[in-house]
Parts: structure tokens; C-alpha cells; sequence
């Protein structure tokens, strides 16, 4: 092996007989691969930005890790970078299988560390102090037996989070043992040195390679706003499964108050039912009181907004002035008295308690405030309600255009930004993706497929179908082409929906059929969870699963278990949900056309990952079965089809 391997020399990693192939029995060379490694390879080294678009089977992930671990040699003094991804299993692929192998094969030395959300690590100093609360702030034995099972575990564990814990954790009760921002007393903590937080955040700083979720990493980027930070100064970003940047991006720069947040928090302090909370423990009676009125406020309040949304579940707010912020005075009250407490308390461990819950009561006033008068400018306001067990109300606000934000914060602040997906062009162009994430400049690279779609995949399409805005006719054609398709291939199927009242109808009205054919039939929403009906599918490999929105991108079934993607609509966005609403408006507003410049592209973005369900390798075959004939009779049938890779189509 050559130790005097430099940046440039990629080719020695890559090629048939280079470092990987010495490492990896099963290593296949793929000019892709290389082809993407260059062009990071280039922007690193020149400081620019990249969007490269890498179809599945290529390995996106050595072709962006490889020269990021050259580049480390190169400079190590400015080494640090974030890798961002959208999913979990992304991530432990990154930490557990590709960046291992990575340190064995490639003569760097680095550090990789995954980096978690502060509350995901236990807190020493807070289990210590929960133990003389206990009584006081859990509810029944059932409760205290938990505790006692995470006290336990905390004297073994050698991470402290979460994920080494072998059992899921009430949240109640872990909330009130883990790390916290404004519980921590840093350096005059008497576990300092024990701690596992401090501990992660110290690996945390003495890395190259931070892997985030893009939840954390927007959260950090939404506190560097306002000159806060959770991770280190970084100068280059890769941001994998960038298909999904600009809604992870909205959600985490947004806001969300619920009346079940409200209630968690209120419970928190003193539920008077259970007479169980913080301050009974206190014994602080003052503070009891208030909280009650400040609950019975909070259900004045949610219910008004109830009936302000009237029937309709989600409701845009268009000016402020709709509610009054009746909560202001109590929480203020609340905030007083807490305040009052704390001055007179007799150990620091309650001191730093009331400042937490003073600081949660101040935030919760601030984030009414901002919502009622609407004072987050560019952000676009609405009300939701769901009635199931409980009635939950949600109180959102969201940025109406990310871009702004994101290239003031992130590209025109950070060196490098790399975004890579299967799915991120629009009819071979990157103009959409710029133009949603506010990318000033950006090389851009669209690799070609190592997959033989025309022996590989056959695509079948309706000669007549009916519109699929005729509900009762569109539904039982769906019905009877899904019976159809699913016996071609004897189940081993997906079938994609838009919506959860047609999946709903046509699995009620094909359940028995498919199971007298001996099939096992899965569906969203019933009682396993996504992650365990994934599982049942792969191990039987003649089931059929029915999903919505989560399972058209993310999910990696390789081989033969998933044969045929039944795609029974065109996969627009619905029109009326706020965001999406505010976002058509602006561009109308200019002068553009809403349904091209935005609702088809991301359609034709969602259609791609539907499609690309199927194939994950080399030797996968099957069918891909799109239902809605608009695909043909429309002008813009076109554009979705010349986006989906090149194969045997079937008109019938």
C-alpha cells in the first residue's frame, strides 16, 4: 500500500485493483463511483458547493467519504465537517459498516463520531436528585419500577443513551433524568468527569467526521440564527438524502404549540388529580395554585381555537389579531412565582430546577406571542385540530421560502455543501432544487445508473382509465388492477397510495381475495409499526404491503421479496395544506405559473423515488404498474415519464 497517497489520486482507491478492491472480496468497480468522487474531490479542494444526483446501486457514500478522508490529510487543521442524513439507518450504515472499513483500507488516520441530541444522554446529577423526588413526581409503583430499572442500567452503561438502553423508557420518566441544556451546571457539577454528555461532546470537538440527522442539524442551524450553537464550527457539510432538505429545513425553522405540550408541561409542575409534580415536592402551594388557573386558562384557550377552526381539521390564519394570548398574564404570574421561590430555596439542585421550568414557562409565552401576532415575517400561520382518543390542537407557523434562510445561514457561510440523493433532478436539470434551497451557485453532477433498466424493469401503463378525481369510478378500477397485478407476480408487491381513504377502500375491498390466495397483506396504520411491517415483508417474500407517503422513499428491500411497485396515483401534493398554499401564492404573486414551477416537480420527484422502490441491485427484476392514465393524456405526462429510467414500457 502507498502511505504517500494524495487527493488527486483517486483512482488508486478505486479502480479494479486499488485499496478497496484489497479490502472488499465482493468490491466492483463502478466509473460512477469514481465519477462522483471526483467531483467532490474538485469542490473540496476549490471551495464550491455540489449537487450531485447518484442513483441507487453507484455507493454515493465512499464515492462523498473517500475524498473527504483524503482531504482530512491534506488539511487537518480544517478537517471538521458534517455529515447529515435524513434516516436512522443511513446513519448506523455510515458509523457501523462504511467508515470502519474506510479506516482499514485508506492510510488516514481520522476520528468519526455520531453525534446525538443533548436529551438522548442520561444525566448523573439529575438521576442522583430525581431518587429524593420520586414520591413526589411519578404516579404509581408501575412508574418507580422503570426508574429503578434506568438507575440500574445507568450504573453499567458505558454510552449513557438511549440507544444502549434494551428497553424503551417512559418518557416521562426519562425526561426527568436526562441531560439538559438549562439544567446543567457544567464544570461545578460534581459528575463533570463521569458525565456522558460532556464525555460525547469531548469526542464531539476532537473529530473530522460529525454524523447528524438532519434534524439536529437543523436545529443548530435555526440556533446559529440567533448566535446559539449545539455543534462545533464546521466548513464543510454533506447533506445526504437531499431530496428531503427543504421540508426537514420547515419543519425545524418552524413552530408548533399544542395543547398536549402545554398539558405535559403543566402535569409536569403539579398535576392536581394525582397530586404528583415538581412543586409538591417543593411544597410550594402558591405556585399550585396558579398552575391550575394557567391550565384552566390553556383549555379556554385551545378551545377557542377549536371552534375557530370550526369543521375543518387544518386552518390558515391570514392576520394576527384571530386570538388573544389569554395566557400571557398567567404564565407571567406563573413566572413570578417560580421566580419568587427560587430566591428562597435551600440547595442549589432546586435553584437550577426553578430557572428550568422558568425558562420553559418564558419560552411557551414567547413562542404564544409569536404565533398570535404574527411576528415571524415570511412565515406563513395555521391551525390544526385532530379528534381521536383526545383532541389534539396544534398551533404551526413555517417559512413560506426556506431558500432565504438557507442561503444566508448555511451556503453563503459554509465553504463546501455537498447534496446528494437518488432523486434531486427534475427532467435532467437542477434549476427546481436551486431555486427551493436558495442556491446562489453549485457544480452539478448527474451520474448514470450502473442498472440495466431495459432487461431489468418493465413499466406498465393504462390505455383507458378513469379520471381520478371521479372517486367511486377511479376506486374500483384501482381495486380491480390491483387484484391483477398482484396475482402476476403472486403477491412480493407495494402498493403505493396518496392518500389513506383510498388505500383504505381498495385493502377493504381486496383483504380477502389476497388472502385466499394464501398472501399476507400488511397496510399503514395498522397495528405494527413501519419498521416491523418492513421486516414482515422482507421475510415473506409472497406479501403485499400497502402504504402511504413514508414508504414511497427510504425503504431498501433488495431481492426478491419486492417484485412490483403498484403506483395508483399521480403523486401531487394536496393544494390547501397552508405551506404548500403560501408557497403557490408567492409564486403566482410574480407572476409564474404555481402548478409547473412547483407542484409538478415535486411530483415528478416523489414519482422517481416510488419508482426507484424497485430495483436496489443488480440482480432485482420486476414490474413497476402506474395506475393513473394522466401520465398519457396530459401535457405533462411527458415530463414524469422521461424522468423514470429508460425501460419496456407496456401500454394496456
Amino acid at each position: 500500500m502507498d502511505n504517500k497517497i494524495k487527493i488527486g489520486d483517486l483512482k488508486e482507491v478505486f479502480e479494479p485493483e486499488g485499496m478497496l478492491s484489497q479490502y472488499l472480496e465482493t468490491y466492483e468497480f463502478r466509473s460512477q463511483q469514481l465519477e462522483m468522487a471526483e467531483s467532490v474531490k474538485d469542490v473540496l479542494k476549490d471551495s464550491k458547493h455540489l449537487i450531485a444526483e447518484a442513483p441507487t446501486g453507484i455507493g454515493k457514500s465512499f464515492a462523498y467519504l473517500v475524498p473527504l478522508i483524503l482531504a482530512i490529510k491534506q488539511n487537518k487543521a480544517e478537517s471538521r465537517t458534517i455529515i447529515s442524513t435524513n434516516t436512522i439507518s443511513l446513519q448506523e450504515q455510515l458509523i457501523s459498516k462504511d467508515i470502519p472499513f474506510l479506516k482499514k483500507a485508506l492510510p488516514v488516520d481520522f476520528k468519526a463520531v455520531l453525534v446525538k441530541g443533548r436529551s438522548n444522554y442520561i444525566c448523573l446529577r439529575r438521576l442522583e436528585r430525581s431518587s429524593e423526588m420520586q414520591k413526589d413526581m411519578f404516579d404509581d409503583e408501575h412508574q418507580i419500577q422503570k426508574y429503578e430499572r434506568i438507575k440500574e442500567w445507568a450504573g453499567m452503561t458505558k454510552d449513557g443513551s438511549l440507544a444502549d438502553l434494551d428497553f424503551r423508557p417512559d418518557l416521562k420518566i426519562w425526561d426527568e433524568v436526562c441531560s439538559e441544556r438549562d439544567n446543567c451546571r457544567g464544570k461545578h457539577c460534581s459528575y463533570h468527569t463521569e458525565c456522558f454528555f460532556q464525555k460525547a461532546r469531548r469526542r464531539m470537538y476532537n473529530a473530522d467526521l460529525l454524523i447528524v440527522n438532519h434534524h439536529l442539524f437543523f436545529a443548530d442551524l435555526g440556533l446559529r440564527m440567533s448566535k446559539q450553537t449545539l455543534l462545533p464550527v464546521y466548513k464543510k457539510v454533506i447533506l445526504d438524502e437531499a431530496h428531503t432538505i427543504e421540508e426537514a429545513a420547515t419543519k425545524h425553522l418552524g413552530l408548533e404549540i399544542s395543547n398536549f405540550k402545554v398539558k405535559y408541561l403543566l402535569d409536569k409542575l403539579y398535576n392536581n388529580n394525582r397530586r404528583k409534580g415538581f412543586l409538591v415536592h417543593l411544597k410550594d402551594t402558591r405556585s399550585m395554585r396558579i398552575v391550575n388557573q394557567v391550565r384552566s386558562g390553556a383549555n379556554e384557550f385551545f378551545g377557542l381555537i377549536e371552534s375557530a377552526a370550526g369543521q375543518k381539521r387544518i386552518k390558515r390564519v391570514f392576520k394576527p389579531g384571530l386570538l388573544e394570548n389569554s395566557l400571557h398574564s398567567l404564565l407571567e404570574e406563573l413566572y413570578e412565582s417560580l421566580k419568587e421561590s427560587r430566591s428562597v430555596v435551600r440547595t442549589k439542585e432546586e435553584e437550577m430546577d426553578i430557572s428550568s421550568y422558568m425558562n420553559r414557562i418564558r419560552d411557551l409565552d414567547t413562542q404564544l406571542s409569536l404565533f398570535v401576532d404574527q411576528k415571524l415575517e415570511g412565515y406563513v400561520y395555521w391551525l390544526e385540530v385532530s379528534k381521536k382518543r383526545r383532541t389534539r390542537v396544534v398551533l404551526n407557523a413555517a417559512p413560506v421560502n426556506v431558500g432565504l434562510l438557507l442561503r444566508q445561514f448555511l451556503f453563503e457561510e459554509i465553504d463546501s455543501v455537498i447534496m446528494t440523493s437518488a432523486t434531486i433532478s427534475t427532467n435532467n436539470s437542477f434549476d427546481y432544487f436551486k431555486e427551493r434551497l436558495g442556491i446562489p451557485r453549485a457544480e452539478g453532477l448527474i451520474a448514470s445508473s450502473p442498472f440495466d433498466y431495459q432487461k431489468q424493469v418493465k413499466l406498465y401503463i393504462p390505455s383507458q382509465a378513469p379520471d381520478p378525481n371521479d372517486n367511486e369510478k377511479y376506486t374500483e378500477y384501482v381495486i380491480q388492477k390491483v387484484k391483477r397485478y398482484i396475482r402476476q407476480t403472486r403477491g412480493k408487491a407495494f402498493v403505493l397510495f396518496t392518500s389513506y381513504s383510498l388505500m383504505n377502500n381498495v385493502y377493504d375491498n381486496i383483504i380477502v381475495d389476497l388472502e385466499d390466495q394464501g398472501l399476507a397483506v400488511f397496510k399503514q396504520g395498522g397495528v405494527l409499526s413501519r419498521t416491523q411491517m418492513l421486516e414482515e415483508f422482507r421475510i415473506d417474500i409472497d406479501s403485499v404491503l400497502f402504504g402511504t407517503d413514508s414508504f414511497w422513499q427510504g425503504v431498501d428491500v433488495a431481492g426478491s421479496s419486492l417484485s412490483n411497485v403498484i403506483i395508483t396515483k399521480l403523486p401531487f401534493s394536496v393544494p390547501d395544506h397552508p405551506v404548500v398554499e403560501a408557497r403557490m401564492e408567492v409564486i403566482a404573486q410574480r407572476g409564474g405559473d404555481p402548478f409547473m414551477e412547483y407542484s409538478l416537480p415535486i411530483a415528478i420527484l416523489k414519482l422517481k423515488q416510488g419508482f426507484g422502490r424497485l430495483i436496489r441491485h443488480k440482480n432485482d427484476k420486476g414490474i413497476v404498474v402506474i395506475l393513473d392514465n394522466r401520465i398519457r393524456t396530459k401535457p405533462y405526462g411527458r415530463r414524469f415519464l422521461n424522468s423514470l429510467p429508460e425501460c419496456q414500457m407496456i401500454v394496456e
